[in-house]
């Protein structure tokens, strides 16, 4: 039961989220303009002008801003810390080299930011991400990424499937060992969403995001669609639609 809900929760967040939204309202609309043609003309208008509008960087960039922890991290704020919480960010499955499994980009910013954090603070590591779909845990191959920037990290969280387990797990290892008060270290535009489910967890997270983006001025290529631009969007906007999950399990937990 629990599985099904996971692979539904999955199902729906990929339905509400470009590009799978703008094409099923667009290919929705443009089997309803058969009956009715204004509106499934419109539908497939708006499905259309939806894509382009993801598409622009300058949308990219507001997205990510509102999704988004807006500093850097407070070195005097994480001085009172008690250990370095790196978050799985995913990973490269099936491949030809690394023994067929490798962290992603986003758990390699990750790990590099987290390593150098936990070297300064003289502090130790737990890294956090289990098996999504298949594979070796993430926590297991960030463990080998940490060994290319001279760390290692003295917990492996390999439970968790998402940021909710992300914390609830790391809490109940953390806890064990007395720790309350934590170093979180993800990206920027995660770290809203990560803040809250650790708290709930009954962590006392300070924040550390890595990638943290300024604002730039306007250029003309900010107005030109890119797929890169496209995916920035899906990223800001999933993230915005788990705060609100987040926030729905403070006022209704469990």
């Amino acid at each position: 039961m629990e599985n099904f809900a996971f692979v539904l929760k999955k199902i729906l967040s990929t339905a509400l989220l470009p590009p799978a939204a703008p094409i099923l309202l667009g290919m929705a609309g443009l089997l309803l303009a058969r009956r009715r043609r204004r509106l499934g003309l419109g539908m497939a208008w708006a499905a259309l002008l939806s894509l382009f509008l993801l598409s622009l960087p300058v949308v990219a960039d507001y997205l990510e801003r509102s999704a988004s922890w807006p500093l850097p991290a407070d070195l005097a704020a994480l001085r009172g810390t008690q250990a370095v919480v790196i978050l799985g960010g995913g990973a490269y499955r099936r491949l030809l080299d690394y023994e067929g499994e490798n962290v992603n980009a986003y758990s390699l910013e990750r790990v590099r930011a987290g390593a150098r954090l936990a070297r300064e603070l003289q502090l130790p590591i737990l890294v956090s991400g289990g098996v999504v779909w298949e594979g070796r845990p993430e926590a297991e191959l960030m463990q080998l990424a940490l060994a290319d920037f001279g760390s290692r990290a003295r917990w492996l969280e390999t439970q968790s499937r998402d940021t909710h387990d992300n914390a609830v797990e790391s809490a109940r290892i953390l806890k064990q060992a007395g720790i309350v008060r934590v170093a979180l270290v993800t990206h920027a535009f995660h770290m809203l969403r990560a803040m809250r489910e650790f708290r709930l967890a009954g962590l006392e997270p300070v924040a550390a995001p890595t990638i943290v983006r300024r604002d730039n001025a306007l250029q003309a290529r900010d107005f030109a669609p890119s797929a890169g631009a496209l995916s920035r969007s899906e990223v800001a906007l999933h993230e915005l639609l788990g705060q609100w999950a987040a926030r729905l399990r403070g006022v209704f937990p469990g």
